[in-house]
Parts: C-alpha cells; structure tokens; sequence
C-alpha cells in the first residue's frame, strides 16, 4: 500500500518503491554519505528534513555558503514527489494564474511573482549547463487546451493579458489550430508557449551528486522521529540516533507525515495524482493523434488532464488519484485514467499500459505556495507547490537557504514570503471535501462529454 501522510505516523524505509517507468527506467548513482546504523550523535549547522528538489536544492545553496550542512531522509533517493512527477518544467506553481495573482494582490505584485516563476526555470536550465547534468532534458511546445468553449475564450484572454503586460509569448490556437496538429477529442482551442521536459528521477539524482561533491552529508533511510527544541539548539530524534542542529529546514512536502512540526501541520493538504504510460506508439498511432514529437500538454479541467510524448515514443497521462492511500493502486483508478486517454485520443483505446503508479502533492488552502522562516529563523519550511514544482521546489530550496542565512535581496512582500501557510479549518474533514469536489467534477464532466456527443451525432 502507498504511503499515507494523513494515516501514517512517518514514512518507513520499508515502504515499496512506485511502480513507475522513471525507476524502472533508471536506478540512481548517487550513494549516500554514510549508511553506518547507529550513530551515536551528529552535529551541523543546518539539518535539511526531505532529501528531494527542494531539500537537496536548500543543501547546494547552503554548502556554496559555507555552512555545514546534513540532509536527512526517510526513505531512498527519489522516493517521493522528485521521483514521481511528470517532468513538466514549467513557469509557475501553486494553483493561481498571473492575471488571478494581479486580480487579488496588484500588478506589481504579480510582476514579482512572474519574475520569480521564470527565475526558476532559469535556475534549472543554468544548473543543467554548469554542472552537466544528464537528466534528458528535451524542449518543445507547450499546449494548455481548452475542454469548453467558454474555456477556450477565459484561456485566450489570459493569453492575451500575458502577452500585454507580463511580456508572455503565447500564440492563441483556434479549434481548428487543434484539429490540424493533433486528433484530441473534446477540445476548443488552446494557448502554445515554450516548453521543456526531463527525466525527474534523473534529476533529483543529478541534485544529490552536486550536493555530496559540495560538502552536504546526505543520510537517506533515515526517517526523523521528533523534533526537541533545546532553545539554543534543536535534537532531531532519527531511527539511526540523534542530529544537533541549529538550524532546520523542513522539505518534506506533500510526504510530511500527519503530525510532524507545529509550523505546518494543518497547514496543507496531500493529495493524489496518478500517472500510466502506454507501451510505445507505432508509426500509425503517432500520424493518428499527432504524438510524434516532443511536446507536453495539459487541459483547463478543474481535475486537469496532462500528458507528454517521452523520448522512446511512449504516451505519459496523468491525473487525478485515488482520494485515500489505500485505493492508490486500485484496477478501476488505473481504469478510470486510462479510458480519459481513450476519450482524448481514440485511436490509443487498445493501446498498453506498462506503468501505472501514483504519488502525493501538497496543495496549500490559498493555492499559493511559501517559503517560510519562523521562530526567528531557527526554522523553515518551503511546500505546497500544487503539484508544479519540478522547477520552482528547486528554487524554493535556494530561497529557502538564502532567508535562513539572512538574505536581504530578496523582495519579503510577495505572498511567497511574506505570510506563513494558512491553517485548513476542520482538517479531519479534508479527505470528505476532497471525495465531494471528485464527484462534482465527475458529474461535470459526464454532462459536458454528452452534450459534445449529442453535437457530434447531429
């Protein structure tokens, strides 16, 4: 059974691996610092909690620093969320747009916040360059598809708002744009930007060996019991023995267990995203949709849709999971995702599916994600990324260092920053609106797929 982080006390090493084609794929090099069980103590600077993009992003900043630093992890390399996503770079996180960020807080505000989206993605590409890493990256076109008319016009004008006054270079696509690249039912019209994938596990893999060649200890298998607060210190209790540190950095995301630090229990909500991937196109399926380049998609759906040609012809189609752990792996989960690929691309209906797996995002009550100091900068957290993360919970990592370090160059007064993660009322109900929101959405879009055939037969 998937790990459960509104059940589970902790996430155990003996957890099983996902079933996804990222580890069948490839196994992680990087080994880490020490396996020796127990210790007796260990000392640091500054104790990372959460060894994936973010934490292992925060080890590399705070190692250029000079600090001591030690990374700890319950489970392995690519375990959790760095290990399980789709690979989509994109400009962004969180669940909010531009125009809404502009609509809530003001243009200079979303102006900043753009400015520290595309930073992110900047990071990425310029870490890829000078530490020459071999995470597959591909570039191509990125397309974010209407399901409705009215979709399509709410899309178009955000588009156009983007071009205006954030500098976007969206190219507005009509349904008849659509129809001439691609055969994907039900779609109205779409915007296309820039793109560009990777192989996530590769990545977090390539994160960790920059980290150990800068000095950071990297403990996995290593889960943290509990945090005691000496005051002029913090003991952090571990499976292998104790870690003193003076400062924390909590980068567990959507992976941090029910009860964990007072600074963000209550404070997000873990939610599930399932992905499969099909056995690879023949010539034939990929003339038929259109899927024969690299290219990365994803629909204006409440419960979005996104999907992506891999390097070796296979599709990857992602979406919503399972409301609890426990039904993760369910036949008719695995079902339901496949037959919205088949309602999308028809001709892929008797295609097969090698990988099916699912895994945890962390969605915050405002849809904005933070990067947070409390307690006098003494600790911190960077999390509820909403399931966009691949770029910016790498960037959140190096923010994250940088406050803690006492960086005064970075603009406070953006959401991002300037208030901790808001606390969800009544949390013991979160899964209960979780299944509630799943059935509207379903019922949403049975009656939208209906009026579409009843046009279609006409």
């Amino acid at each position: 059974m998937i790990y459960a982080p509104l059940v589970s006390t902790s996430v155990s090493p003996l957890h099983p691996k996902p079933n996804s084609y990222w580890h069948a794929d490839y196994q992680c090099q990087t080994l880490p610092s020490s396996l020796v069980y127990p210790f007796t103590e260990k000392q640091t600077d500054f104790l990372v909690i959460g060894g994936g993009y973010t934490g292992l992003s925060a080890a590399i900043s705070l190692s250029e620093a000079g600090k001591s630093v030690t990374v700890i992890d319950a489970h392995a390399l690519g375990f959790g969320c760095s290990g399980r996503n789709a690979g989509f770079v994109l400009s962004g996180s969180g669940r909010l747009s531009l125009s809404a960020i502009q609509d809530k807080w003001g243009l200079e505000t979303a102006t900043g916040m753009q400015q520290e989206f595309d930073s992110a993605v900047a990071l990425l590409f310029e870490r890829i360059e000078r530490y020459n890493m071999q995470v597959d990256l591909v570039k191509g076109p990125y397309y974010k598809l209407a399901h409705t008319q009215k979709q399509a016009a709410l899309l178009h004008a955000s588009a156009n708002a983007m071009n205006r006054q954030f500098n976007g270079n969206a190219e507005l696509l009509s349904q008849d744009d659509i129809a001439s690249r691609f055969s994907i039912r039900s779609v109205h019209g779409g915007v296309q930007t820039p793109g560009a994938c990777v192989n996530p596990l590769k990545l977090v893999d390539e994160y960790a060996r920059v980290a150990l060649a800068k000095g950071a200890q990297l403990l996995y298998q290593t889960p943290a019991l509990r945090i005691e607060d000496k005051k002029s210190y913090f003991n952090v209790i571990t499976e292998k023995g104790p870690i003193r540190a003076k400062h924390i950095l909590l980068a567990t995301n959507a992976y941090t267990p029910k009860q964990f630090h007072s600074s963000i229990d209550t404070k997000h909500f873990p939610v599930q995203s399932s992905i499969l991937v099909t056995a690879p196109l023949n010539k034939e399926m990929q003339q038929e949709t259109g899927l024969n380049h690299a290219a990365s998609y994803m629909d204006t759906r409440t419960m979005k849709y996104y999907y992506r040609v891999l390097p070796d012809g296979r599709l990857l189609f992602g979406g919503r999971g399972a409301v609890t752990g426990k039904d993760a792996d369910n036949e008719k989960e695995k079902q339901r995702l496949f037959n919205a690929m088949a309602a999308s691309f028809p001709s892929l209906r008797h295609i097969a599916v090698d990988h099916f797996w699912s895994g945890w995002v962390s969605v915050s009550m405002d849809s904005m994600p933070r990067i947070f100091t409390t307690d006098e900068g003494r600790i911190g957290y960077a999390m509820g990324y909403c399931g966009s993360g691949v770029s910016f919970s790498a960037f959140a990592g190096m923010r994250l260092a940088q406050r803690m370090l006492g960086d005064n160059s970075i603009n406070l007064s953006l959401p991002l920053y300037d208030t901790p993660l808001p606390t969800y009322p009544l949390p013991q109900l979160r899964r209960l609106a979780l299944q509630g929101l799943y059935q509207w959405a379903k019922t949403v879009s049975y009656t939208h797929l209906r009026a579409h055939e009843t046009r279609h037969d006409l």
